[in-house]
């Protein structure tokens, strides 16, 4: 379904550089955001070039990474805990009418750019338990720890990202975006929607064989918020996200926000493990499965979404939930309530182990009634619960080789 292009370019003028180059100094306490701006400026200036972090701790505000930039960080990244130093930019246009009208800087930003690789051993931290305990805590201004904003061509690999303020790692209007073979941990329970990745209105993206832990979803596919989005029209398509290993969050998920349309999506051959064990009541504390999320006036449209060779242990809820009526309310009609249609979900196996041992729900599958979903496939689904399915509004389908069984009559087809 995929075909990522991946392209290194050879710049003329290439230049390398170490931050230490322009006097910064890794002792964890040094604010080296002068050193860190002055650096990715050096590059920018000789169109292009790599920027090295070696071993050390390097605090530092939020900064820039322009074109024909290969940033290496080995040693550690940390956000420096002081609102101020995070200056207010514009939220993006596919969510002004949905989210307030800035945020803060995020903290390692790519922007407009081309040709952008970051790797390395090191880690990038955000900062995190500053903003959750400051008045931004619970708030969407809170700035994201990586975001790629319209950056076309870029790869992401082999780094640490960790204490995210807010989502962790945004690709947002990208095309042709490599994602492999890194780690995201974030705190469970630490910070409202510290979301692993979330990729928003971007194209040709490949997201593999990463360890993602984290305090939300794991992995979304996004397309912009409400009237905004869907004036801004922009989709997520041919998207791959493959042989991941997922640890605490809530699992892999379309949408709520997908305005813009969300279409051509694979999930093919992860592993949810759902955390560690710390007592009978918190061994699978958290999480969906597979997650379709859509809310009452966000419109837009989900479709040819496939969930293939998935499996799930220690998802503490529901195997696989669609919801369209997300963290809303109200009513929409047949031509404004969100498109679903054309869902696979094939080879997947849930292990419901926790809170409860076994007696959570299978699948809960929730359709607008004004529009509902059309054309879902159930092949091979196995998930141990004794409970029932639930399955409102879902217009055909297949079903075959499912335990529980039943989920074919809750659906009444």
């Amino acid at each position: 379904m995929i075909l990522l292009l991946f392209l290194v370019v050879s710049v003329r003028g290439w230049i390398s550089v170490s931050i230490e180059d322009y006097g910064a100094v890794g002792d964890n306490s040094t604010d080296n955001t002068d050193a860190f701006r002055n650096a990715f400026g050096a590059v920018l200036a000789a169109s292009g070039g790599e920027v090295r972090v070696p071993a050390g701790i390097f605090k530092t505000g939020p900064f820039n990474i322009s074109s024909n930039v290969l940033f290496t960080v080995e040693g550690t990244v940390w956000g420096v805990g002081n609102a101020s130093s995070f200056p207010h930019v514009a939220t993006p246009p596919s969510y002004t009418s949905s989210f307030p009208s800035w945020r803060h800087h995020p903290f390692v930003w790519a922007i407009d750019a081309t040709n952008v690789t970051i790797k390395g051993n090191g880690v990038l931290n955000g900062g995190g338990p500053y903003w959750w305990s400051s008045p931004e805590a619970h708030q969407d201004t809170r700035p994201h720890l990586l975001e790629l904003h319209n950056v076309t061509g870029a790869e992401v690999t082999g780094i640490t990202l960790h204490n995210s303020p807010f989502w962790t790692f945004r690709p947002i209007y990208c095309t042709d975006v490599w994602i492999h073979d890194m780690r995201i941990e974030e705190t469970y329970g630490a910070g409202d929607n510290t979301d692993g990745i979330d990729i928003d209105s971007s194209q040709n993206v490949m997201v593999e064989r990463n360890y993602i832990s984290c305090g939300d979803d794991h992995v979304t596919v996004l397309a912009g918020a409400g009237a905004s989005g869907l004036a801004f029209g922009i989709p997520s398509r041919n998207v791959t996200i493959r042989d991941n290993v997922l640890g605490e969050g809530m699992g892999m998920s379309i949408g709520s926000s997908v305005s813009g349309g969300v279409e051509d999506v694979v999930y093919q051959r992860n592993v949810m493990t759902e955390g560690r064990y710390v007592n009978a009541s918190t061994y699978g504390r958290w999480g969906q499965g597979a997650h379709i999320k859509t809310r009452v006036d966000y419109g837009g449209y989900i479709r040819n979404i496939a969930y293939l060779d998935n499996y799930v242990i220690s998802a503490s809820t529901t195997g696989i939930l669609v919801e369209t009526d997300y963290q809303s309310s109200g009513k929409c009609d047949a031509t404004t309530c969100t498109e679903i249609r054309d869902i696979v979900f094939r080879n997947m196996t849930v292990m419901i182990l926790g809170n409860g041992g076994g007696n959570g729900v299978p699948g809960n599958i929730g359709c607008f009634k004004e529009r509902p979903c059309v054309n879902f496939t159930f092949e091979n689904i196995h998930v141990n619960t004794t409970a029932g399915w639930a399955c409102r509004n879902l217009s055909s389908g297949t079903f075959s080789n499912i335990s529980p069984p039943g989920l074919q009559q809750a659906c009444d087809l």
